[in-house]
């Protein structure tokens, strides 16, 4: 009987992340796009994906509604690569550009919990507050980056390794650290990257 429950599980879900039955369940899914075994998935059904993009394995991606009215969703676009363990936490909207790199370990969080200390609720009891994430086309996330609620990421940014984005970063634009701050932008006449 174990050996049989054991067969089910590996064509639904370990060979099922390419087949028509995982795609379906999905907003959308795009062709010649790959989610990696395992993945969690959190209400798929507000999660869109766009074509040939790859999400590597032990992916998370969460849907948190914050209210009857509001439906999160989660839109990752075109040619999209997406390393290992990656993942969204969203109450809101998460919106990923077109040929759009992440590296490993890449947290993306449109919400936070509440951080009343006068309450008797715990934090993780406490209501969550939501703002979108927006990452622009052509973006280069690196290694264990922290992209938070509420942050509009431009187009053609790369984000250094280990920063935690807690503001906006314009278009074409470098930034590192914790918090994330810019430090070279690219200058089209020049056709150099700038010191800031």
């Amino acid at each position: 009987m174990k050996k049989i429950l054991v067969f089910l599980y590996s064509i639904l879900f370990r060979k099922g992340h390419g087949t028509r039955w995982w795609k379906s369940k999905f907003k959308s899914f795009g062709t010649n796009s790959v989610v990696g075994y395992p993945t969690l998935c959190i209400t798929p059904g507000n999660i869109e994906i766009g074509d040939g993009t790859t999400i590597l394995k032990m992916a998370r991606m969460q849907n948190y509604p914050i209210s009857e009215k509001e439906e999160p969703r989660i839109r990752i676009g075109n040619g999209c690569y997406i390393a290992y363990f990656f993942t969204i936490l969203n109450a809101s909207e998460v919106i990923i550009g077109n040929d759009v790199l992440f590296a490993s370990h890449v947290l993306i969080t449109s919400e936070n919990h509440g951080i009343d200390p006068e309450l008797a609720t715990p934090y993780m009891d406490q209501p969550l507050s939501s703002k979108p994430v927006v990452i622009g086309d052509g973006c280069w996330i690196g290694e264990k980056v922290c992209i938070m609620s509420g942050v509009k990421i431009g187009r053609k940014c790369i984000i250094g390794g280990g920063s935690v984005v807690t503001k906006s970063i314009p278009d074409y634009s470098i930034a590192v650290g914790n918090p994330a701050h810019v430090i070279k932008q690219y200058n089209f006449k020049k056709h150099i990257w700038e010191t800031v």
